[in-house]
């Protein structure tokens, strides 16, 4: 799917017309979903303006997962995690969607047969994943909109997790600030 041209009221369709998301906690896992997607860095070669491309029935897993401090050692710790699962990779028109791109729609082969030219700059990005957040985050990582709807989930799940599991969350926020400490010493 792909437009950017916004409704009355400047709000663009891919974000005015997604999916109600639902969370729902198993343990210490969360599943938030649908969610649709919409993949960063894609513009059209021709006009150089943005087109969003997306994709709907995504999922974002967050929770706290118990994971090994290094190969080396058997010892485990928790940490918190959020991983984005797109469901698919968009489809990518046949042509720009911006009304006076001045593409040419096809070109023609030797062989007589017409196909459409390529137009999209940013095709790399179109990856599915899933892509764990976290620091850097990958370039190709799709944004789940409207974060307006993902965000107070997110935080639900995040206080749940708190309550329902405070050794966990506890050791979980331990760890994440020790890495944040060895990261700032480089």
């Amino acid at each position: 799917m792909t437009t950017d041209d916004p409704e009355p009221g400047g709000v663009n369709p891919w974000v005015a017309h997604t999916p109600e998301p639902v969370l729902s906690i198993t343990g210490h896992t969360a599943v938030i979903s649908p969610v649709r997607f919409v993949w960063p860095g894609t513009y059209c070669s021709w006009c150089r303006q943005y087109v969003a491309l997306w994709t709907d029935g995504g999922a974002i897993e967050a929770g706290i997962r118990t994971r090994r401090i290094s190969r080396r050692s058997s010892a485990t710790t928790p940490s918190w995690f959020r991983v984005y699962r797109p469901a698919s990779a968009p489809s990518i028109p046949d042509g720009c969607p911006h009304p006076g791109c001045p593409r040419p729609a096809t070109r023609t082969l030797p062989t007589g047969e017409q196909v459409p030219t390529g137009w999209l700059d940013g095709k790399w990005n179109l990856a599915v994943g899933p892509f764990t957040f976290e620091h850097p985050v990958d370039p190709r990582c799709p944004h789940p909109v409207p974060w307006a709807k993902i965000s107070p989930l997110l935080d639900q799940m995040w206080s749940t997790m708190r309550r329902t599991h405070p050794d966990l969350a506890a050791a979980a926020d331990a760890y994440a600030a020790e890495q944040r400490r060895r990261a700032e010493r480089g």
